[in-house]
């Protein structure tokens, strides 16, 4: 009855004029196909807020096609709906006359907490005998305990507003945010006084808030608000960048509001990027939030600390046997039947089939290691709880030996717990703020607010709101940032050994070093077109910098590769390479690339892809081409930001590696800013709007055709602002702030 009553105050309002009714309590299905324990759907029963999806209390849909229909008896009234089901999935509530065809009447959207939440609806004034219940998207591990459908409005057991109607006051107040700073930024100008400037930062204060009233009281926040936020960051800052155009005012705009607009846009997206400073993922054991990106650090802390026994194929298989060690007697075959990733082939097993492999791997360590690796994996098993195994599904660790090296130095040693891997996490956002300080001494104050607005509010990561928990997911992008200070600053072989290192430990970033190359290539290209054959010598004399950039890359792969071979094995790099390949063969659901944009993402994408490779050909020759020409006279840092959209083209990248986008509004830094900040903040804003697409496979093909129109724009706007000089040698470095 507690339970009961907490579920209606979460979702009440009053009807005074028909008593609510729920008309499903108590009803049991009249057909179920592929959900468990379907009657407990109806009985009044609830988990509580926040636990594990797989509860005892819950009914479990087994796939998308699953669904469970309940005969009313005859056409009913329904005034409202209410559910508890996991968090990231959408739940589809459709009513039907006949009970064949069925048309949707609801649908509860993902919530930001982990584990079992409540979700409601008022107003649906519909009527209806068949109901039917299904689930999509998310990460199509659906549960539902309790399905309420009410008729008169749902109970008035307290006064609380509906999760929805508090959702959409968030959304409001942040648009009205948004026209407060827009507001601010034009109604101000250089020169106006003191008192104009306090009412109008008033306002915007006003407006802060009764945002944050807002949040607060729809704490915590579902995905699609969190979505909203990012938005308004880019807009505001967009807004702000605006204001500076000298095409949008007679007069010029008050700097300093400028600056502190684009300071808050860029403090809000990097703190949307963290969640707004909530834990999101969940500790199963101990049934509250943590910081630890378990689904993440499960794979990479054991793949770092035990890499010479685990190598590339060994993680999954080891976790089994720990698993069944520790919480089955050792029995492999109490888990026979689940599937888990065969990381030799990407193949898809039961363990039944893998029990020889997972004796090798065990053989490869001795007693002491593999005790130790009990000890780490125990914390998992604890932190993941009953989707411990059904975790072991992705394609487990791909990062280079480089990257072993790395980030042994942060969890290598270290006992996995909720302590450690917290601490480590935070080494990504220190790099981050490393990396901000450097582009303000570097680039100038707002050309990186710009860059740390874009960073925090793109959608291009996608899986959860960030990669927050886990460690060294940055560690590339950063050195890419740090390879653009240098360049900006003629650090050439500090720029080459940043590039170097950093595509030894990712591969992408070998694109900013093609387009280091691009300026002497199109160099090359016109000394040809004029009859002449320049030769080497000739080449280096006026490309200098750019070859002693490429050189100390060279050099530093090179000593990166022996040194970690001699480490590791130099078999250890082939292993990765021969993974890589595999991995490239097939399409992704969450690529963004050019052949996402050709081939889409749909289960002809392979034969699509096949039937259309001269257009995609064509399309990576023209992609090239367009680099090369629009970098022909650029400075090296601009031509290495130029160059790095080229991973799209080149090469399978999946969402998270697109988020080097947040880089390319450096290009603005000398001049013209807004033309190279705009097409970014526009993807901002509009990835809000992607985020509310249900189906993964559609809102990655959104967000590629977003992700490229995007690039377009932008490459014209740089090819209109050509610049004068032809290596970036006779330009001096900026000074210090």
């Amino acid at each position: 009855m507690v339970a009961l009553a907490a579920f209606g105050a979460v979702v009440s309002s009053c009807h005074a004029r028909i008593p609510p009714e729920n008309v499903l309590a108590g009803r049991q299905p009249a057909r179920a196909d592929g959900v468990g324990n379907a009657p407990q759907l109806t009985d009044g029963k609830l988990a509580p807020e926040g636990a594990d999806w797989n509860a005892p209390a819950a009914a479990i849909l087994g796939s998308e096609q699953a669904h469970v229909d309940f005969d009313l008896g005859r056409a009913v009234r329904i005034d409202a709906a209410a559910l508890q089901a996991d968090n990231n999935d959408d739940y589809v509530v459709a009513i039907s006359d006949d009970g064949n065809s069925f048309r949707e009447l609801w649908v509860a959207r993902p919530v930001g907490v982990p584990g079992l939440r409540t979700r409601s609806a008022e107003g649906l004034a519909a009527t209806a005998r068949w109901i039917r219940l299904t689930a999509r998207g998310g990460d199509r591990a659906f549960s539902v305990t309790e399905l309420q459908l009410w008729k008169g409005g749902l109970p008035a057991t307290a006064a609380r507003p509906s999760s929805e109607l508090l959702a959409a006051r968030v959304r409001t107040q942040l648009c009205y945010l948004v026209l407060a700073f827009g507001l601010l930024l034009f109604a101000t100008r250089e020169g106006s006084s003191r008192r104009r400037l306090a009412l109008l930062w008033m306002a915007v204060v006003v407006a802060a808030v009764f945002a944050v009233a807002a949040i607060a009281a729809a704490w915590p926040l579902g995905a699609r608000e969190l979505s909203a936020a990012r938005a308004s960051a880019a807009a505001i800052v967009l807004l702000a960048l605006l204001r500076g155009w000298d095409r949008a005012h007679r007069e010029s705009p008050h700097r300093k509001t400028v600056v502190a607009t684009c300071t808050f846009g860029a403090m809000l997206a990097f703190a949307c990027f963290y969640n707004l400073g909530r834990p999101q993922f969940w500790h199963a054991a101990k049934q509250r939030p943590m910081f630890v990106h378990v689904g993440d650090m499960r794979i990479y802390q054991p793949f770092t600390k035990y890499f010479d026994e685990l190598r590339f194929d060994g993680v999954y298989a080891a976790s089994v046997l720990a698993f069944v060690e520790d919480e089955r007697g050792g029995s492999l075959d109490s888990v026979g039947a689940t599937h888990i990733r065969d990381l030799r082939d990407f193949g898809f097993r039961p363990i039944s089939e893998l029990k020889p492999e997972i004796a090798a791997v065990r053989k490869r360590f001795s007693d002491a290691r593999w005790a130790e690796f009990k000890r780490d994996m125990a914390f998992f098993h604890a932190a993941m709880g009953p989707g411990f195994l059904n975790s072991l599904d992705d394609h487990g660790a791909n990062a280079p030996p480089a990257w072993v090296w790395l980030a042994r130095l942060f969890i290598g040693h270290v006992p996995a717990s909720e302590a450690t891997m917290t601490i480590a996490g935070l080494l990504d956002a220190a790099l981050l703020l490393l990396l901000a300080w450097a582009m303000w001494s570097s680039f100038g104050l707002l050309p990186m607010l710009v860059a740390m607005t874009v960073f925090g509010a793109t959608n291009v990561y996608q899986f959860g709101t960030n990669w927050g928990g886990a460690t060294l997911r940055h560690d590339w992008l950063v050195l890419l940032g740090f390879a653009a200070c240098a360049l900006r600053r003629q650090r050439w072989v500090l720029a080459g050994a940043l590039l170097g290192f950093g595509t030894a430990l990712r591969v992408l970033p070998i694109n900013g070093l093609l387009g280091i190359g691009a300026p002497a290539l199109a160099w090359l290209a016109v000394e040809w077109a004029r009859r002449r054959r320049p030769g080497p010598r000739a080449l280096l004399a006026e490309h200098r910098p750019a070859a002693r950039v490429l050189l100390a890359a060279a050099a530093t792969i090179a000593v990166t590769v022996v040194v970690t071979g001699l480490l590791y094995s130099f078999g250890a790099w082939g292993e990765w390479w021969s993974r890589i390949k595999m991995l490239n063969e097939g399409l992704t659901i969450n690529e963004v690339d050019l052949r996402m944009l050709i081939a889409g993402a749909d289960q002809s994408a392979a034969e699509l892809l096949r039937a259309r490779r001269p257009l995609f050909v064509a399309a990576q020759i023209a992609c090239v081409l367009v680099v090369v020409v629009v970098a022909r006279r650029r400075r090296l840092e601009d031509a290495m930001l130029l160059g790095l959209p080229l991973a799209l083209v080149l090469m399978n990248t999946v969402n998270y590696h697109a988020h080097f986008l947040f880089l390319l509004p450096l290009l603005g830094a000398r001049r013209g800013l807004l033309s190279f900040a705009a097409p970014m903040l526009v993807l901002c804003v509009g990835g809000y709007w992607i985020d509310l697409e249900p189906d993964f496979a559609r809102r990655f093909d959104a967000l590629t055709a977003l992700v490229f129109s995007t690039l377009g724009w932008l490459y014209f706007v740089a090819l209109r602002t050509p610049e004068p000089s032809s290596s970036g040698a006779t330009v001096a470095p900026p000074a210090a702030p």
